[in-house]
């Protein structure tokens, strides 16, 4: 940690806008998606595939930790370059589990999921990396979406080899 870290104050408003914004971009990314239930049940699916109904338990969750996380990264006051790693790589990791399920369902490109996922993978271990540095808090809630994700990278090179 910076010895001149801070934080500002902390605002109820501005966290359930952190964790509405990310839950909505999730939404969006299952919308363009397609069908995503139908999709997952017609694949040839490996041993462990989870039932359809555990991911929309799972992933507002994961969501909303993901949001907490990201205004915990936000209300630390220190140096603008580190800010600024900090935000690139957050913006990063919601950009490739946006893309992933679209490219994954709707463009059904199995293939370049798993590449996908598994840069997503190294985003998410590098964020808990650099957000401990500075809000260890951000850093513990991002890792529920680590594991999950990793195990997302076994599902998703399972059904690239089945399909």
């Amino acid at each position: 940690m910076y010895e001149y870290t801070k934080k500002e104050k902390f605002s109820w408003i501005r966290l359930i806008v952190f964790i509405l914004v990310i839950e909505f971009i999730g939404s969006l990314s299952a919308f363009f998606a397609g069908d995503i239930k139908a999709i997952y049940n017609h694949l040839s699916l490996p041993a462990l595939s989870p039932p359809t109904y555990l991911f929309g338990i799972v992933w507002p969750i994961l969501y909303a930790l993901i949001g907490i996380s990201g205004y915990l990264i936000y209300q630390q006051v220190y140096p603008k370059h580190i800010k600024l790693i900090d935000y690139s790589l957050f913006l990063t990791q919601l950009i490739l589990n946006f893309v992933w399920s679209i490219i994954f369902f709707k463009v059904s490109a199995y293939w370049l999921g798993f590449l996908i996922i598994i840069v997503l993978d190294l985003v998410v271990l590098i964020c808990i990396i650099h957000f401990y540095k500075n809000s260890r808090l951000a850093s513990i809630l991002m890792v529920p979406y680590l594991i999950w994700i990793i195990f997302a990278s076994y599902l998703t090179l399972s059904v690239a080899i089945l399909n």
